[in-house]
């Protein structure tokens, strides 16, 4: 009966090792298959969308720094005009201060010399200067405010201006005569009315020049609205000037809503503040309105105006800063129906090569599928014959033998076929070899020119080559795990903890764990694999009372060391809310445990003691809170402290 039994079991083994392992092999390889052509149209959309958002932020930029640099430009120019002004009227005054200069030396040394006969001569000398479009003139005060000369208001000679105020309340001799005291000669801004408009004055800058002889300062000025509006026409040709490699430009209107730059030159000097798009929206309004709130960003709009006719659609996307010293609104945009041509032209050359590397992968993947199959075959049948061959030798025991002696002979070749199973395990490894191969086959037929297409497949292959070596890698670390220490020696603490989170880093990212170390490159004496085991069981504990915590919550897990005299210190906590207090003094007894039968033996962490103390440690636990980014937690910590060296 338990012949029967035994030879039913080698039966059913068979039959599943070889169907079952052909129905696993075409599974799994369609299931690759699918897998990797729902990725890579995934990818192509991707694609599509980042290069989509890579064109729009490119133009962005590039609109940006178009705008920026014709900003500078204006804001330069300003500047440099302003300060050729202020070399215009300084030495404007410099020459009437060289005139009066010789004027007064050449008479002072008269017999018959009077300084009311030189101002005289001085005044006539400059009365009749002019510049700056014949609205510059140079006058003169004393220093209590008495006005001696004044080429364009001579009605004001003879009159004391100590107390006049300008428009904004400013007190224009009193300041001078400060300012005047402590240097000779200073720049100045002052309001003023011009000639012919009593009710209104206009700012000036100004340079004054304090002649000592005579206790009086000589001066000059323009009115800067003036010569703004040189400046503005001078900076606007220029502007207009520039060619722009299409589809760049620049538009630039002032907050009335006059255009004042414009690719379309028809539209320069009109107003365009109560145009309308064809939403019926006040565009320039809106963007007038933006601007003011914002003084720059980027707007999305349906434009009024097309500067390609050729285009279906006019939605624009431009970017707008504000000019504040002479209030101009620059901008400069792109067309989405550009853009849009361009991603559909990369979008047929990408699903254009994405459908030949999916029809290569197909090809391949049956290729790879159908080697699989032949080999599953292959090593079933060799397992059928070793099968058949035990069971005969089996049955050629149990007749020559006592029923006793068939029991045991049965119970040690049970045993041997355990062994058989474990080796037939080992020869596994044989299919990942024939990837490896079937990927060295792959790169050897490859015949396309498409560097793209190339490409993408040797990325798939390298995929699987990695996926061979990450397969053979764990093997390694796990058997390194396992294999005992068999004298202690020196090891890094922190390559320690680095074997460790690589052994149990899926357990912990699968779950949403989240593991902030801060630990010290220090050298140890001892047994690694063996405190190795202990780090994992704490870990493994940790996880098991994490994962309870909801989902939305967050699940720590902290790693430190550090140095306290000849001893290193590694505290591990989490934030699982701690251990019961009736049980915290337990934990370390052999077979005390709060889980199932089925999920654990009570010998973990008894086991870590153990090990602990055979390294001259010691290991203990306690319930703790604290405080991490703002948020409170409470956990258990484990403290685990090590001699430097034993």
């Amino acid at each position: 009966m338990i012949l029967t039994k035994l030879l039913n079991d080698e039966k059913n083994l068979t039959s599943f090792v070889k169907y079952g392992a052909i129905s696993f092999l075409i599974i799994f390889s369609f299931s690759i298959m699918e897998i990797f052509i729902h990725q890579k149209n995934v990818d192509l959309e991707n694609d599509i969308k980042q290069l989509k958002e890579k064109y729009i932020e490119q133009n962005k930029i590039k609109v940006e720094n178009l705008v920026n640099s014709i900003y500078e430009i204006i804001n330069i120019e300003k500047k440099t005009e302003n300060e050729n002004l202020k070399k215009q009227i300084k030495q404007q005054v410099y020459q009437a201060y060289a005139i009066v200069n010789s004027i007064y030396n050449e008479n002072i040394k008269k017999p018959n010399y009077s300084k009311e006969e030189t101002i005289n001569l001085i005044k006539v000398a400059l009365r009749n200067i002019r510049f700056s479009n014949e609205l510059g003139y140079i006058f003169i005060y004393e220093m209590n405010g008495t006005n001696i000369l004044n080429a364009q208001f001579p009605e004001i000679e003879g009159k004391n201006f100590w107390e006049y105020k300008d428009s904004k309340g400013i007190s224009l001799l009193k300041e001078m005569n400060v300012i005047l005291n402590n240097k000779d000669e200073t720049f100045y801004e002052w309001y003023w009315r011009k000639p012919y408009e009593k009710d209104r004055e206009y700012k000036k800058i100004g340079f004054f020049k304090k002649f000592e002889p005579y206790d009086i300062f000589i001066g000059t000025g323009d009115y800067l609205v003036d010569y703004e509006k040189q400046i503005k026409e001078k900076i606007l040709h220029k502007i207009n000037s520039i060619k722009f490699k299409k589809p760049d430009h620049i538009f630039i209107y002032d907050l009335k809503g006059l255009c004042l730059v414009n690719p379309k030159k028809e539209l320069i000097g009109i107003n365009r503040y109560n145009v309308k798009n064809k939403d019926g929206n006040h565009l320039l309004r809106d963007m007038i309105d933006y601007s003011k709130k914002n003084k720059e960003g980027f707007i999305r709009y349906k434009a009024s105006v097309k500067l390609n006719e050729n285009l279906k659609s006019n939605e624009k996307i431009s970017f707008l800063k504000l000019f504040e010293d002479w209030g101009w609104v620059i901008g400069s945009g792109f067309y989405l129906e550009e853009l849009n041509a361009e991603i559909e032209e990369k979008r047929l050359s990408l699903e254009k090569s994405t459908e030949k590397t999916i029809n290569k992968i197909i090809i391949i993947s049956l290729l790879i599928t159908f080697i699989l199959i032949l080999s599953s075959f292959y090593v079933s049948k060799l397992i059928e014959n070793i099968f058949t061959n035990y069971k005969i030798q089996i049955q050629k025991e149990m007749s020559n033998v006592l029923e006793k002696e068939k029991l045991l002979i049965q119970q040690s070749k049970m045993a041997s076929m355990g062994e058989m199973i474990g080796n037939i395990a080992h020869q596994w490894k044989q299919p990942l070899n024939l990837i490896s191969l079937s990927n060295g086959l792959m790169r050897m037929n490859q015949d396309e020119k498409d560097f793209s297409t190339k490409k993408e497949i040797d990325e798939a292959i390298d995929n699987i080559d990695n996926s061979v070596k990450h397969l053979s890698d764990t093997i390694d670390d796990f058997r390194s795990f396992f294999k005992p220490d068999k004298e202690e020696q020196y090891f890094n603490l922190q390559d320690t903890f680095d074997k460790t989170c690589k052994l149990i880093n899926s357990q912990f990212k699968n779950n949403n764990i989240k593991v902030i170390k801060e630990i010290l490159n220090i050298e140890l004496f001892g047994y690694q694999n063996e405190l190795l085991q202990v780090l994992i069981n704490i870990f493994k504990n940790a996880k098991d009372e994490l994962i309870k915590k909801g989902s939305d919550e967050n699940r720590l897990l902290f790693i430190t060391t550090k140095r306290e005299k000849n001893k290193i210190i590694i505290k591990i906590k989490d934030n699982a809310g701690g251990i019961p207090r009736d049980i915290i003094d337990k934990v370390f007894k052999a077979y005390f445990t709060t889980k199932n039968d089925n999920e654990g033996t009570g010998i973990g962490l008894h086991m870590c003691k153990q090990i602990i103390e055979k390294m001259h440690g010691e290991i203990l636990v306690s319930n703790v809170t604290y405080t991490y980014k703002g948020e409170s937690y409470a956990g258990a910590e484990f403290t685990i402290s090590l001699p430097k060296k034993i």
